[in-house]
């Protein structure tokens, strides 16, 4: 079998959903996978030369010049939507997801020959669209260099995200400073850009204050390369994970709970969808009703390794790649059969 993937550059989407799991059927089952990351060449490439293209949730402004040419070549093709294509106002990306984004993606999955995505939730949505639907969790590679790392650091409370999440760091307003303050920890928030307006934003709701008053207790890491970010979980020992409840937070995945196992870290997280998918792991720990303080008494016990332990191993039964990628390949070869 050969597959074609497009993706319009490397960012964080393309490398988690296409290319390190196609890279590893490549590697473990000898498949030929080519990659396509330049939009402008897509219109010339032989698509006829493959068994099956992949991509993620829509492709951009070609779109609909790439679709009719994969279908009069009878070219199939499989979408991976990792994402709800309804994203809420206060996101900075809403007007363009209602402009745009938002009916592509409909129209990639209605017309695609199978649809991969990454949880049940998000599955119920995908088949308004198209029946063929198939949940492929998210996994990481952890033999990548940045699931590896090792750093010096005092105790950290970490968060790791990107900026359309202002509301739900808001949720931790007030509850942060108390815990670093008594336990002389440290908060780090990972994936920060100077100047962007929802990054102060962000910064406010964990410290109270504005970024040129920063408190001593709260740190940031710059924003960094999809193949690199992994590496912040290596000066994190108990990782966070608010979300607020909204239907478009109850699409996403549980990514940030597998990448806190890789660094073998227990996590809080809030008791909302699709967290709650782990709800039988162990090395997460459910908040319920926004009381973080919790986090108080894990530091006191002594026992945040342990925990993270028991939250590496529940990800390696549950989101391990190999086993994922089985179910993958499974999806890959029944739409060229």
């Amino acid at each position: 079998m050969k597959i074609l993937s497009l993706f319009d550059g490397m960012n964080g989407v393309s490398f988690h959903r296409l290319y390190t799991p196609l890279a590893r059927l490549q590697v473990d089952y000898g498949i030929q996978v080519d990659v396509s990351q330049k939009a402008k060449e897509w219109a010339d490439l032989e698509f006829e030369k493959y068994d099956v293209v992949v991509f993620n949730r829509w492709l951009g402004g070609l779109q609909y010049n790439i679709l009719p040419i994969l279908a009069k070549k009878k070219i199939p093709f499989v979408v991976d939507v990792d994402d709800y294509w309804v994203v809420p106002k206060y996101n900075p990306a809403h007007k363009f997801y209602r402009a745009y984004i938002k009916n592509a993606v409909k129209d990639a999955m209605y017309y695609a020959d199978a649809v991969m995505t990454t949880t049940p939730q998000l599955a119920g949505q995908v088949k308004e669209y198209n029946e063929n639907v198939h949940i492929i969790p998210n996994a990481l590679d952890l033999n990548q260099s940045q699931w590896k790392a090792e750093k010096e650091h005092p105790f950290t409370l970490g968060w790791v995200g990107g900026l359309s999440h202002v509301e739900d760091l808001k949720l931790l307003s007030e509850q942060i400073a108390p815990i670093c303050e008594k336990y002389n920890a440290r908060f780090l928030m990972c994936g920060y850009h100077n100047g962007a307006e929802e990054w102060v934003a962000m910064e406010k709701a964990i410290t109270g204050t504005t970024p040129d008053k920063r408190p001593d207790w709260f740190d940031v890491r710059q924003g960094t390369r999809a193949d690199r970010y992994g590496e912040y979980y290596s000066e994190i020992d108990i990782a966070l994970a608010p979300l607020t409840r909204t239907n478009f937070n109850r699409h996403k995945s549980e990514l940030k709970i597998v990448e806190a196992a890789a660094y073998k870290l227990p996590i809080f997280v809030s008791n909302v969808e699709p967290y709650t998918n782990h709800r039988n792991n162990l090395g997460c720990f459910f908040v319920n009703n926004n009381d973080w303080s919790e986090i108080g008494k894990l530091i006191e016990s002594g026992k945040s390794k342990q925990i993270g332990e028991i939250n590496y191993n529940y990800c390696k039964d549950h989101h391990d790649i190999k086993q994922i990628n089985e179910k993958r390949l499974a999806v890959l070869e029944s739409v060229t059969r």
